[in-house]
C-alpha cells in the first residue's frame, strides 16, 4: 500500500509486491487550474500485467466554480471513479505506429505513456476532475442577487442586429 503524499506511481515499487498489484491512497492539497474547497481524496490500484499499467481509482473532493447565471461562488461536490492503461516506451510506440488516420477507438484501446518510469497519479485524477466539472455551474435552487439576471434577460433582438436582420429580409 502506498500512502501519504506519494503522487508518483514508480514501476520500480511492483518489483517489491509479489501479485503485481499496488494499492495507493493520498491526498491532494492543490491543484494549477482549480480551485478546491476540500482536498481531493483519491484511493485506488494499479496492476502490472506484463508491462501494461492498468491503474483504478476513486477520488472525492469539492471544488469552488461560478455561477453562470450570477457569477456568485458555487462550491460543487465531485465524487468520482477514474481509470486508465499505460504502456512503456517502446510499446506506447507501437501503439502509436498502429492507429489508422482515421481509426475508429473504442475506450478499451486508449493507451498513455509511462515517462521516466513513473506514472503522474495527480496529474490522471485532475484530467478526471476537469472532465467532471459541470459545464454550466448554477447556483441551486436559484440565485440570491437576480439584479444582474433581470438586467440582461431581455428576450428581444439585440439592436446591434437590427440592420443585418433586415438585409436578411429584403433577400
Amino acid at each position: 500500500m502506498i500512502g501519504g503524499n506519494v503522487l508518483k506511481l514508480l514501476i520500480k515499487n511492483f518489483n517489491e509486491v509479489s501479485n503485481n498489484i499496488l494499492e495507493f491512497q493520498f491526498e491532494i492539497d492543490s491543484l494549477d487550474d482549480i480551485r478546491l474547497s476540500k482536498s481531493v481524496n483519491v484511493k485506488g490500484k494499479a496492476i502490472n500485467n506484463n508491462g501494461k499499467i492498468e491503474i483504478a481509482g476513486d477520488y472525492t473532493t469539492e471544488v469552488i466554480t461560478e455561477c453562470v447565471r450570477c457569477l456568485e461562488e458555487v462550491k460543487e461536490k465531485l465524487e468520482n471513479s477514474f481509470n486508465a492503461v499505460f504502456l512503456n516506451k517502446n510499446e506506447y510506440s507501437q501503439y502509436l505506429k498502429s492507429l489508422d488516420t482515421e481509426a475508429e477507438i473504442n475506450q478499451d484501446e486508449i493507451y498513455d505513456e509511462i515517462i521516466n518510469d513513473e506514472i503522474d497519479l495527480k496529474e490522471l485524477v485532475r484530467e478526471y476532475i476537469i472532465l467532471d466539472l459541470s459545464p454550466y455551474p448554477q447556483c441551486y435552487p436559484t440565485c440570491k442577487d437576480t439584479e444582474n439576471i433581470d438586467k440582461y434577460s431581455d428576450d428581444g433582438i439585440d439592436s446591434r442586429w437590427q440592420q443585418l436582420l433586415q438585409i436578411k429580409n429584403k433577400i
